[in-house]
């Protein structure tokens, strides 16, 4: 049993790796057959010929693709993206500045959707079909449907009219100093640091943030988790416990709860995987400055390369965030791991 795990483990890194290469060499070419010169837009239309030129020897872009395509794959492989064609900084430096607040602020979101999430799900099957379920169940179905940015400005506009004092902008209150730690997570580099009242602050302003990314995947979380565990109730061995007198409270947490967190945790790993690139809409209503209205604002500079390392992160914490599940999943259900080793 050992030796197919690491088996599995080891067919998932290997189709991780495959995977990551592929990609890199569909963002490449993407960025390559975009309409217009990379060099041109970056410049704009007052730059003259020359200047365009050079910034075209510069970029490599004279070189032929194959070149081009290997030269950008050893950056990435090693860290280095290239430089931001508009700040002029190394467009790793930059993606580092900024990832840390947008990880900050999935991880918390994760976190809601879980510790929401999970425990309505399990409440909701174990009061299937009764008025708890029913309102349950509308309510995730409000979550759902409900779009990141219009709950992000809600909430801002409650807190407006009714906690005039909470912080709803940034990520840190203006008069504290952020702690120099090594995650640049605030949270746990306060800490570290001893600096609870950075804790503090950084809890209270990712409080609307995270609710107004984690609303949506908490309806989901609830609704699947309920689905699952209604399934998993009609398993024999299920019925068998329930048949010998074991209590229901214990056949939910001790053996459903596991059988049945199987899909939930696929819905994590998506979510964060999505959130990532995708936060940029709530992050700009919060002003967070995080790594993916980063990614937006290069796009709508014409940054070729920090778009292209945007994107290629962005697809590597998605590639990741599977790879994790598919290790938690074979982890959970040794079916698997047994049937891709036949």
């Amino acid at each position: 049993m050992h030796s197919t795990f690491l088996e599995f483990l080891l067919r998932r890194i290997v189709g991780f790796a495959a995977v990551l290469l592929v990609l890199s060499l569909m963002i490449f070419l993407l960025a390559r057959v975009v309409p217009g010169d990379p060099a041109r837009m970056a410049m704009g239309p007052a730059a003259s010929e020359e200047q365009v030129q050079d910034l075209r020897e510069e970029m490599g872009l004279e070189d032929p693709l194959p070149t081009q395509y290997i030269r950008f794959l050893s950056g990435a492989v090693h860290g280095d993206f290239g430089t931001s064609l508009i700040s002029g900084r190394p467009v790793t430096d930059e993606i580092m500045r900024v990832l840390p607040a947008t990880l900050e602020l999935v991880l918390v979101t994760l976190l809601l959707m879980v510790v929401v999430g999970l425990p309505l799900g399990v409440m909701a099957a174990r009061h299937r079909n009764g008025w708890v379920d029913t309102v349950l169940r509308l309510l995730s179905m409000v979550g759902v449907t409900m779009p990141a940015f219009l709950v992000a400005i809600l909430l801002q506009l409650f807190a407006a009219y009714y906690l005039s004092d909470w912080p709803l902008l940034g990520r840190i209150d203006r008069d504290l100093t952020v702690p120099d730690g090594p995650t640049g997570l605030l949270i746990i580099d306060g800490l570290l640091s001893g600096q609870f009242a950075v804790v503090l602050s950084a809890l209270q302003h990712l409080a609307f943030p995270a609710l107004a990314l984690a609303l949506s995947g908490i309806g989901q979380i609830m609704r699947i988790t309920r689905s699952a565990m209604i399934e998993n109730l009609r398993r024999d061995h299920v019925q068998t416990l329930r048949s010998f007198g074991v209590p229901d409270r214990v056949v939910t947490f001790r053996y459903l709860l596991k059988l049945s967190s199987i899909a939930p945790l696929t819905i994590l790993g998506l979510e964060f995987a999505s959130l990532i690139g995708n936060a940029f809409v709530v992050e700009m209503v919060f002003v967070w400055g995080g790594f993916a209205s980063h990614g937006l604002e290069s796009i709508m500079q014409n940054d070729l390369n920090a778009v292209m390392a945007v994107v290629m992160v962005s697809g590597m914490f998605f590639v990741l965030a599977n790879l994790v599940i598919d290790i938690a999943i074979g982890a959970l259900d040794p079916r698997l791991r047994l049937k891709e080793g036949r």
